[in-house]
């Protein structure tokens, strides 16, 4: 199905609701956050990464990611782009930059592109296939990329979900002609997203990105350590974020002066599905020197053991019961997982009830583009209101863990047959 990237005649996305809900923040981080550990721990080259594939371009998100790759691939205005029918709003956006039609193809039970479908929906126009590897999980990547080849395509590997990872030997953003990553995702940063090519790494020498303002650093710096405290780590510095906050610093002339990221380059603000919230002007700036040095710094393969120690944790408690289920019940070798998607029969009435639970929770394409259903795809449409997913970072200790797994199973009432 196709897609422009205007609303639909007579909608109104970004209308308000009428009632306010008090939702309780989580004590338990949604998030990496940092600690002393991610910062100790050293690298390890053993774990595969997308940055593995070749000198990355590290952006301020990975949207920006996709909007360079467009730029970068001569994506015009006209062609189409194949996306995915369970996607975010941020996959879709970047396409206004360059002035592409979106079409999107259906997936499988298991998130791997439906062929069928993709053959069916090329055309003289399309240009570019979008893939994801959805929390972690490879697609049908070596089908994929044989399929472009075939018929003249480039492939755009998504790897928001997988900076981390193999499939078939080779690390996970090697099979597309370009490839774009989130470090948010597995970082305990606060921006940053990057772009690979394995197939054409000389369109990405030319590419020149300009630095943030000195201000924005230095807020990054605090917005990083200040997240950190509030959850309990860092605690050297709980008194002097605290002063801060009193206003013993200029705290308030340092975050009014400092340009902060449009709500495009921000998943908390944006507005999931409304048009034009998209800004090119960030697509040639260059993320923080703070996160580039924590992403440097982290160990890889802390990051890999302990998400997926947690993964099967959480497979383990919520495995066996009715009404819900895991996604994934089987952690292949190489998988390093970005959340743990859990499927629930009664999200639409359990969703609230896990908010004022104050359960650390997100939820992946819960709002389709307009004009996307469930003739579009009815795997996406179930998804989109059924799936919510719970964190498994590397930065979660026992306890936190413990919190999770005990308030979604009271919430969600569940027995096991």
């Amino acid at each position: 199905m196709m897609q422009s990237l205007t609303a639909p005649a007579g909608s109104d996305l970004s209308a308000a609701p009428k009632a306010v809900r008090w939702i309780p923040k989580p004590e338990v981080p949604v998030s990496p956050v940092l600690s002393l550990a991610a910062l100790l721990s050293g690298d390890d080259r053993a774990v595969a990464s997308v940055v593995d594939v070749g000198r990355p371009l590290f952006l301020t998100a990975g949207r920006m990611a996709i909007a360079q790759a467009l730029r970068i691939m001569g994506v015009a205005p006209g062609d189409k782009v194949l996306l995915p029918a369970y996607h975010c709003a941020a996959m879709v956006e970047p396409l206004s930059l360059v002035g592409a039609e979106a079409v999107f193809y259906r997936l499988r039970e298991n998130l791997t592109v439906d062929m069928d479908d993709i053959a069916a929906k090329v055309d003289g126009r399309v240009r570019v296939l979008i893939a994801t590897n959805y929390f972690g999980f490879p697609n049908s990547l070596t089908r994929i990329r044989a399929f472009c080849d075939d018929h003249g395509l480039k492939f755009l590997e998504d790897c928001a979900h997988s900076l981390f990872g193999t499939h078939d030997g080779r690390p996970l953003g090697s099979f597309g002609h370009y490839a774009i990553a989130s470090a948010t995702k597995f970082f305990p940063v606060r921006d940053g997203g990057c772009l690979v090519s394995a197939a054409h790494p000389e369109t990405l020498a030319p590419v020149r990105l300009r630095r943030q303002p000195p201000l924005a650093q230095v807020r990054q710096v605090f917005d990083t350590v200040e997240e950190a405290v509030t959850y309990g780590r860092l605690p050297l510095f709980a008194l002097p974020i605290a002063l801060a906050k009193l206003g013993k610093v200029p705290l308030r002339w340092v975050r009014g002066n400092a340009p902060r990221p449009p709500a495009a380059t921000n998943p908390g603000l944006m507005r999931a599905g409304v048009p034009g919230e998209f800004d090119g002007s960030w697509v040639d700036v260059k993320g923080t020197w703070v996160s580039a040095r924590i992403c440097r710094a982290a160990s890889r393969r802390r990051i890999a053991r302990r998400r997926r120690r947690n993964f099967q944790t959480l497979v383990d408690a919520f495995s066996g019961y009715q009404g819900f289920r895991p996604l994934f019940t089987e952690l292949p070798e190489g998988v390093v997982p970005y959340m743990f998607p859990l499927e629930v029969n009664d999200l639409e009435t359990s969703f609230p009830r896990l908010e004022d639970a104050a359960v650390p929770m997100q939820r992946f394409g819960q709002f389709p583009w307009p004009g996307v259903t469930a003739e579009t795809c009815p795997v996406s449409n179930r998804y989109s209101r059924r799936l919510v997913q719970f964190p498994c970072h590397q930065e979660l200790t026992e306890a936190e863990m413990q919190t999770i797994i005990e308030r979604v199973l009271r919430v969600l009432e569940g027995t096991r047959p």
